[in-house]
């Protein structure tokens, strides 16, 4: 009754490697003695596979008596016994014939430790077939691996059940080891049932036998996977009692069957993730933050794809003096950008090659590079290329060549190249899927007027400030105005430098004769009298965007749409309210902050802008807010100050809460992750 409630079988788990270690490790210094004799190591290889002998009894009878319970293949387990006892029996003889001091017993002591080696190895490996099958040794894992694309399309048993069997459940119900008389290695078996009968019954009003067992307690002895396995995930038992309840079919396609939500929603998470950037993304390592901060520093542009992202984006974009070098310095985690931008920059035909280590490129911009023909087969050099900007090189119809085998490419711009109208046709009928941005040179002909450049040292200022208005065309006139009415004909006409005492929104175009206006040129101004003893903030900016905390907002510096130029705050997932100390009472009537818009960088326009006063630091009167619209679809990096005007206010602080979207919105391709705002200044007056 004892033996029986402590079921000394399943000790044979605890005792099986025991003899295998011990054995292996008396056949080590054997050969060690070989080599260097010892009389001190003699005894301790005694001892040793006295150990191995006592070891190899109990596992012996712990595995003689663990049979008996059953389930396993008869044949295999016939032959596990029989070797096992083979080799318990030589270890022990070996033993007695190293302890042996006639020298003809001692002639045999190595041809029999071969002998037990060769039988601790067979034994090994019958008890390998009965537990985890009999092709264990040779078995290709790697290709029992369902890959979903898209789970709409899997077949429910073949790609999502029989591989959460295969994971969980089948080490216990193979052909060697047949717990409970079932078999889960094909769908005929499973129908089949074991001893308990079909695994698709329900007893008792209870759910069928395959789903009731994964819900029992872990210490129920019933309980599957039993308790010591890996057992199965909340979402795994939900797949499997989804596809049971839908009469366990074996050819249904996931599409065929109805889902509830949550049903929706795990098999979603199936779906592996087999775009460029999730498989250069498993490749990489993640690049330390400093690497990225050391890169910014030496005027590199870089930054992540997306937060706990291995992927870069690198930008060079007007690169002139120094290209070659900061390429080669970007080259220690080339493999981790896959967007570059090159645009507009020295980059040619003479150094092409050193962009060939970027091999994991998705995007790649040269648009108005001395770029020829010549550099086309570096490009042959990246295998997921799926987007190349050609604009203004002077590539020819080869360049088609390329693309023809680069089945990654999506997008190929050829505006004001040399390709021919013709084999752009001809081309887009035969490879559909890569879009051509072409529009032929002599499109450009008739040239429109550019907006005129306006030019300032800053865009904000205290007593007076400097604006001049730069126009290339010849024959042509410029007019401009400081009201914010459109500019015209009857407007200012520009004819040198002016001076503004005010905030003031400048509008200017270009007018010749015969030809269209050009667009109109915007920026505005502002002026503060306004001086600060202190910018205090409720929370402090993320470090990698925190500039100069409080005084950035106040320094009359606009920030760049580089974000990482150190003239913004950045805050992720959050609000965040600036109270400011004037150095005296001043009356104030107007607030304008400024803020970044980058969507492809999750960074976002404020939504609410709400602005308090107070003379004592203490009571703060609220004083008016204006709730911002929210941002339609876009990929624009862009600048802008929202002004607003208040109830002329005496006041000594003012404190003023910019609230956040806080998450990205339902159109942006990561929505709901946690978003960003930006702001460079905040402007009273």
């Amino acid at each position: 009754m004892i033996l029986q409630a402590i079921q000394i079988g399943n000790f044979h788990p605890l005792f099986v490697h025991l003899p295998i270690g011990i054995i292996l490790l008396a056949f080590a210094l054997e050969l060690y003695n070989r080599f260097r004799p010892n009389l001190a190591a003699e005894e301790i290889i005694l001892f040793v596979l006295g150990s191995a002998g006592v070891t190899a009894l109990a596992s012996l009878g712990t595995g003689w008596l663990l049979g008996e319970e059953g389930g396993f293949d008869e044949d295999l387990l016939f032959l596990h016994r029989w070797m096992a006892v083979a080799f318990t029996v030589t270890t022990i003889i070996l033993f007695f014939l190293k302890k042996s001091k006639a020298e003809g017993v001692k002639k045999m002591y190595m041809p029999v430790f071969i002998i037990v080696l060769i039988l601790v190895s067979v034994t090994g490996h019958f008890g390998g077939n009965m537990t985890h099958g009999e092709d264990y040794l040779f078995i290709d894992t790697s290709a029992k691996e369902v890959i979903i694309k898209d789970v709409a399309e899997a077949r429910l048993h073949a790609d999502i059940i029989q591989p959460i069997l295969e994971a969980k459940c089948i080490s216990c119900h193979n052909d060697g080891k047949l717990k409970g008389g079932l078999l889960m290695t094909s769908p005929e078996n499973l129908l089949k049932g074991g001893d308990s009968g079909s695994m698709f019954d329900s007893i008792n009003g209870q759910k069928p036998l395959l789903v009731h067992r994964m819900y029992l307690p872990m210490e129920d002895e019933e309980h599957m996977p039993p308790k010591g396995k890996v057992q199965l995930t909340s979402e795994e038992i939900a797949l499997i009692e989804w596809w049971v309840q839908n009469d366990n079919c074996f050819d249904c396609k996931t599409k065929d069957l109805k889902a509830s939500k949550k049903m929706s929603v795990i098999l979603a998470g199936l779906e592996e993730d087999t775009s460029p950037h999730a498989l250069i993304a498993k490749e990489v390592e993640q690049v330390p933050t400093q690497w990225i901060e050391e890169m910014n520093g030496l005027g590199i542009t870089v930054y992540l794809l997306a937060e706990e992202n291995p992927l870069l984006i690198a930008n060079l974009q007007g690169e002139q003096k120094q290209l070659k070098e900061k390429l080669k310095a970007l080259n220690e985690y080339s493999e981790n950008i896959v967007e570059l931008n090159l645009a507009s920059s020295k980059f040619n035909d003479t150094i092409a090659d050193l962009i060939t280590p970027f091999n994991n490129l998705t995007k790649l911009q040269v648009q108005n590079t001395n770029l020829s023909d010549a550099s086309i087969s570096i490009f042959e050099g990246f295998e997921f290329l799926e987007s190349l900007n050609l604009y203004g090189t002077t590539v020819t119809n080869a360049v088609f060549e390329f693309a023809k085998n680069r089945p990654s490419l999506k997008s190929l711009y050829l505006f004001e190249t040399n390709v021919t109208s013709a084999e752009v046709a001809e081309f887009q009928v035969a490879y559909p899927t890569i879009a051509i941005q072409h529009i032929p040179k002599d499109a450009f002909k008739a040239v429109s007027l550019s907006a005129p450049t306006i030019v300032a040292e800053t865009a904000f200022f205290k007593d007076s400030l400097e604006i001049a208005l730069e126009n290339t065309f010849e024959d042509s006139q410029t007019f401009y105005t400081l009201d914010g009415t459109a500019p015209d004909s009857t407007s200012t006409l520009y004819t040198k430098p002016f001076q503004i005492r005010a905030s003031k929104t400048l509008q200017a175009i270009v007018m010749k004769a015969g030809w269209k206006p050009s667009k109109v040129s915007t920026q505005k101004f502002k002026t503060t009298s306004v001086d600060y003893l202190d910018v205090s903030l409720n929370k402090v900016p993320n470090e990698k965007y925190k500039a100069q905390e409080g005084k950035t907002l106040v320094d009359l510096k606009r920030g760049t749409t580089n974000f990482v130029d150190g003239a913004w705050l950045g805050y992720e997932g959050s609000h965040f309210t600036a109270t400011m100390t004037l150095k005296e009472q001043k009356e104030i009537s107007s607030i304008s902050v400024g803020a970044l818009s980058a969507p492809t960088s999750y960074i976002f326009y404020p939504v609410e802008i709400i602005v308090y006063t107070s003379e004592n630091g203490k009571q703060f009167k609220r004083i008016k807010n204006i709730k911002l619209l929210k941002e339609e679809p876009n990929a624009d990096v862009k600048l802008a100050f929202f002004d607003m005007e208040i109830p002329p206010t005496s006041a000594k602080y003012v404190k003023v809460e910019i609230k956040s979207p806080l998450k990205n919105p339902s159109w942006h391709p990561a929505p709901g992750a946690k978003s960003w705002i930006f702001v460079d200044e905040i402007i009273l007056n």
